[in-house]
């Protein structure tokens, strides 16, 4: 198979969540250059100039640079044709992102230099906050030129657009008519929430990957910040993606007993972290474990009755536990249970009430030093030799040589 380079590229920018667009020969999507910002916010504005700039400034080794009139940053890199497909031009549009996130005050004095009703101010602040921050900038274009360099094999050079040039036509020189109702914020939150419901749908369906894709994007479209603390902001943001994944998993079928224990933990985390690159583990850690419950935990597609089997199981394994306690509990007779509980499951309700009781073994092993006899005890096991046949048909080792192997891993 073929390696598509351009794709790769853009999948190694998608870490930044930064907008790229491969803009097109016809110009059909001039307007991603800038999210649309002055397609809204002017009338009748068209981007046929700022095409025409960049035809004539982009060279076949550059990586163009320029800082627009609101402060935003753009890159433009120039695609070799052999990595182009049918109607594609060579541009290669990265941005806008910005070196900061800018103040009330900051936009403010933006917008009054660029005579910006003031109207219009709470829309331009969402907008701001869609955009996303990176610092330092001069790491990023070098990442994006030694990597053009290496997938397209050719030198790249960083070149600035002069200051006085401009790549959106009227920026300082041109007036432009304001549109009485700009729709400047809308597409800013309605990015916002489709980023949020990417996120729950792909922790509802436990997909670990698209789950950190998506919620990366999340933070990309960050809420104007409530506190002066940055750390303080970042919880606030964690306490909303807590919440959040605490929806997805209920939407992905499990149990709330699992989701409160997990939430609740959660919670209690965020509120006692204190550093910046902590909450930012913190965060990984909680879409990693929320697609786990709903890996291990969803019971979506279940009958009542068997979700609440699984649910007794779960938190009862330590008791005698059987086929005919559940028959007997529900009134049903045992073979239409069984039945049932393959069915729904793919596995019967003796194998359920094993892995769950293996799991607990496990983690008592990995956790404390007590006797095997007392770990079969509080896993549900009376016979400690029948524990121990069931722990090593599952785990391939005697219960003493799991301990042993644990023990020796932590010297």
């Amino acid at each position: 198979m073929e390696t598509n380079y351009l794709d790769l590229f853009l999948k190694a920018l998608g870490g930044w969540n930064v907008n790229t667009q491969l803009l097109k020969e016809d110009g059909s999507n001039l307007q991603q250059i800038d999210h649309g910002l002055r397609m809204r916010l002017y009338e009748n504005y068209s981007y046929k100039e700022s095409e025409i700039i960049l035809n004539k400034m982009l060279k076949p080794d550059s990586l163009l640079r320029k800082t627009d009139e609101f402060l935003f940053s753009h890159l433009f890199l120039y695609i070799p044709e052999e990595y182009r497909s049918a109607g594609d031009s060579a541009c290669l549009s990265i941005g806008p992102f910005s070196d900061a996130r800018r103040s009330r005050d900051e936009i403010y004095a933006i917008m009054e230099r660029n005579s910006l009703p003031s109207n219009l101010f709470n829309e331009m602040c969402v907008f701001y906050d869609s955009i996303p921050v990176i610092e330092p900038q001069l790491s990023f274009e070098n990442v994006i030129l030694h990597l053009a360099a290496g997938l397209f094999r050719r030198e790249y050079h960083l070149e600035y657009m002069p200051e006085d040039s401009v790549l959106f036509l009227g920026s300082d020189q041109i007036l432009k008519e304001v549109q009485d109702n700009p729709q400047i914020a809308s597409a800013s939150i309605d990015e916002r929430y489709r980023a949020e419901n990417e996120m729950i749908t792909a922790i509802a369906s436990g997909d670990y990957a698209r789950a950190y894709a998506a919620t990366q994007k999340f933070y990309t479209y960050q809420i104007r910040p409530r506190a002066k603390s940055p750390i303080r902001n970042k919880q606030h943001l964690a306490v909303i993606q807590n919440t959040l994944c605490r929806k997805a998993v209920e939407a992905g079928g499990v149990p709330p007993l699992y989701i409160d224990e997990l939430s609740t933990r959660f919670a209690i985390l965020i509120n006692e972290i204190n550093s910046l690159s902590d909450i930012d583990t913190l965060t990984q850690e909680m879409v990693h474990k929320y697609c786990l419950l709903v890996q291990n935990h969803s019971m979506k597609g279940y009958s009542p009755v068997i979700k609440e089997i699984v649910s007794y199981i779960d938190f009862h394994y330590s008791e005698d536990l059987n086929l005919n306690f559940f028959a007997e509990k529900f009134n049903i007779a045992k073979t239409y249970l069984s039945n049932l509980f393959k069915k729904e499951t793919d596995t019967t309700i003796t194998d359920y009430i094993h892995q769950v009781r293996m799991r607990k073994a496990i983690t008592l092993i990995n956790s404390s030093v007590i006797p095997v006899s007392a770990i079969a005890s509080a896993c549900g096991y009376n016979d400690i030799n029948y524990f121990i046949r069931i722990f090593k048909r599952t785990y391939g080792l005697s219960p003493k040589q799991y301990q042993k192997t644990v023990v020796h891993s932590t010297r």
